[in-house]
């Protein structure tokens, strides 16, 4: 089943769209504050040196002993008049006219204006009889202020180019687990179809052949009704571990309590000595372990035990050995290993990789014609990972296999807390 490139292709370049719409508008939102506001701290530390310089000249009026009238900064160009007429001017060169114009209404004003090219920042103020009208060449600060803002421009364009890169890498990033669901779905959804379609078409073709024989008795078509019979079977536990499947695959609720494997296994001894028995294997377990409680989900742990157990009932003959074994594992500190042995027909090496892969089936099982849809390992594996335990398999061809499980132990001081 292919996958249609194009819907990941319009996610990705949707989501690209989006992240980058939302990094531009923040990186613009930031860049506009930035260049306003040191736009009002240049204008502001000006205004308050022009005020600065004020209040030096203010000072200076009327006393004959500072004419003439000194300077915070030589840069300031002053212009005073009294009763409308001109007292004081500082000569420059930056106004075709002798005196600028000046501004009478106000108390105290800030302006900004443009004289041949040059950018100004002027301060008239009435004082009494006097006005006063302080003007002070700024293109060095409009010049720096210019000069910040294509730094910012500059800059913004670069981390836009770098924030392109990073969002297309994280998009990419970010489908990969949506597109390998996605892979996963289709692939179930071709092998499911491919195993159900099989029996479905046995019964099919047996039931057809019925009914081309009316006159046969139930005898005449006894093997005919068994193959649809066990094909139904066959059927129906595909559908449930399907259905089991799903379950694990989603939202999963946990009961966890703390228990005894010990008593997990003398149930699981009873189910199958009888199978063992009529099989003519030979079936046993064996606890190594003082202590065998654990803390965990005792039904899905349970379940996970079943189906290695019942693998190694369906993959040995007349003869073989099953053993459960539960020991304290070698490697890990206070961890228990429950391990199902078999002396069965074993795993190819190549194959083990692939094991626990949903409607993995070997090819020399499939040979042999075993009955199987290799789906309950898959469910093992969904499981342990759901309860938080770690399952494995060491095996030989030919010579059988080992399926465990590795789970943490509990204290045993916490053996009052089990649920009766």
């Amino acid at each position: 089943m292919k996958i249609n490139k194009d819907v990941f292709v319009k996610t990705k370049k949707k989501l690209l769209k989006m992240n980058m719409i939302v990094v531009m508008c923040f990186l613009g939102i930031l860049l506009t504050f930035t260049m306003f506001y040191f736009s009002y701290i240049t204008y502001n530390n000006i205004d308050r040196e022009l005020g600065r310089e004020f209040k030096y000249i203010l000072s200076q009026l009327g006393n004959e002993r500072y004419e003439p009238i000194k300077l915070l900064d030589p840069k300031d160009m002053v212009y005073i008049y009294e009763n409308d007429r001109i007292k004081y001017y500082t000569e420059n060169d930056y106004f075709d006219k002798l005196l600028p114009e000046k501004n009478f209404e106000d108390k105290q004003v800030f302006t900004k204006f443009i004289e041949k090219g040059h950018v100004f920042r002027e301060l008239n103020i009435n004082v009494s009889d006097y006005h006063i009208q302080i003007i002070r060449n700024i293109d060095s600060e409009i010049f720096s202020v210019s000069k910040l803002i294509s730094i910012l421009l500059f800059i913004g364009i670069v981390s836009l180019i770098f924030i392109y890169i990073i969002s297309l890498y994280l998009t990419k990033k970010a489908l990969i687990p949506i597109e390998t669901a996605w892979k996963n779905q289709a692939k179930f959804i071709q092998d499911a179809s491919h195993e159900l379609r099989t029996p479905i078409t046995i019964v099919s073709s047996k039931l057809e052949l019925l009914l081309k024989s009316p006159e046969n008795t139930i005898e005449d078509e006894a093997e005919t009704i068994a193959i649809a019979m066990k094909e139904t079977r066959r059927l129906k536990k595909m559908v449930n571990d399907l259905l089991s499947l799903t379950k694990e695959d989603g939202i999963v609720q946990l009961n966890k309590e703390i228990f005894n494997l010990k008593d997990i296994l003398d149930e699981i001894q009873e189910d199958y000595f009888d199978i063992a028995e009529y099989q003519e294997k030979e079936f046993s377990c064996k606890i190594l372990s003082k202590n065998t409680y654990i803390y965990n989900d005792k039904s899905k742990f349970k379940q996970i035990l079943r189906i290695f157990i019942d693998n190694a009932f369906k993959y040995t003959n007349s003869g073989d050995s099953i053993n459960i074994k539960i020991e304290d594992d070698k490697n890990l500190e206070n961890t228990l290993k429950i391990s199902v042995n078999d002396t069965g027909i074993g795993i190819l090496s190549e194959d083990i990789p692939n094991i626990f892969d949903r409607f993995f089936r070997s090819d020399n099982v499939r040979s042999k014609d075993i009955d199987g849809s290799g789906i309950g390992l898959s469910i093992a594996d969904i499981m342990s990972k759901n309860i938080g335990v770690d399952i494995g398999v060491e095996s030989e061809y030919k010579k059988g296999s080992s399926f465990f499980i590795k789970v943490k132990k509990e204290d045993l001081k916490n053996k009052n807390k089990i649920k009766k």
